[in-house]
């Protein structure tokens, strides 16, 4: 399983949202998508780096489900670099991580994969909501990053929303993805979040148009 189940309940009215933003997005969809990997291929190769690859966020976990370079199926969220300090998707560039006191002593770092250089840019669904990112890493110092790697994942992240956001894509799964957006509604109804309802519900409301269905 390289994305987030949809029998998982969320854990908090901040990861469902997130979850319902996820689904409206198209972006699972896309994982499917030849284009999708080789939109990484190529990023992978402007940047000169070995790996590239797009991440989710949910509940907490770091979810990899398009990779280049390396397969990782999920990383706990203190275990990833994609995310600030507060667990969201961040825009993000280190161009040296062992010469950061902060990032030293990460497992990415010191572990098998020995990521030594990072940047991230986030992806981000309706009323900006943090998705995930799309970001590139190289094992060695790239003290050219500073200047080069964050407008490559920035132009990145841009194509591949637009990618998932294509008419196509969305009534591919339009079906499907309103079905779980219903049923993240019910568990809010069954939580009493109200205001979790109401965000859920404008989230439906939105993607509706663009998937194809008529009504629900």
């Amino acid at each position: 399983m390289t994305v987030p189940d949809s029998g998982d309940v969320p854990v908090s009215s901040a990861d469902a949202f997130r979850r319902a933003a996820l689904l409206a997005s198209g972006l699972l969809a896309l994982r499917e998508s030849p284009r999708l990997k080789g939109l990484l291929r190529d990023l992978a190769h402007r940047a000169a780096v070995p790996i590239a690859g797009v991440s989710v966020i949910d509940g907490a976990f770091c979810w990899l489900p398009v990779t280049v370079g390396f397969d990782v199926e999920r990383l706990p969220i203190a275990d990833a670099l994609c995310v600030d300090q507060d667990g969201l998707p961040g825009r993000i560039l280190e161009s040296d991580l062992l010469a950061s006191p902060h990032f030293a002593n990460h497992p990415m770092v010191t572990g098998p994969i020995a990521v030594r250089a990072f940047a991230a840019a986030p992806l981000r669904g309706l009323e900006s909501v943090g998705l995930g990112t799309v970001f590139i890493a190289d094992r060695v110092a790239r003290a050219d990053f500073i200047d080069r790697a964050l407008p490559l994942v920035d132009h990145a992240a841009d194509h591949i929303m637009a990618e998932a956001s294509a008419p196509h894509h969305l009534r591919r799964v339009g079906r499907s993805t309103l079905d779980e957006l219903e049923q993240l509604i019910r568990e809010a109804m069954r939580s009493g979040d109200d205001a979790l309802v109401t965000a859920i519900d404008r989230v439906l409301r939105t993607v509706l148009p663009l998937t194809g269905v008529r009504d629900v």
